[in-house]
């Protein structure tokens, strides 16, 4: 449950930033955090994979 609600959040986020100007750093900030979001999932993917 925790995991969907980070994720609605961070749906959000992008949906906010998608309209934004890039050079903006809220919205730079919130691309580094979808980054990073994604990036533990994938990690934490290949971790339990092997």
């Amino acid at each position: 449950m925790v995991q969907e609600k980070i994720e609605e959040l961070r749906i959000q986020m992008q949906k906010i930033a998608s309209d934004k100007i890039l050079t903006d750093h809220r919205v730079v900030s919130i691309l580094l955090i979808t980054e990073l979001y994604i990036f533990k999932k994938i990690y934490t993917k290949l971790v339990l994979f092997f």
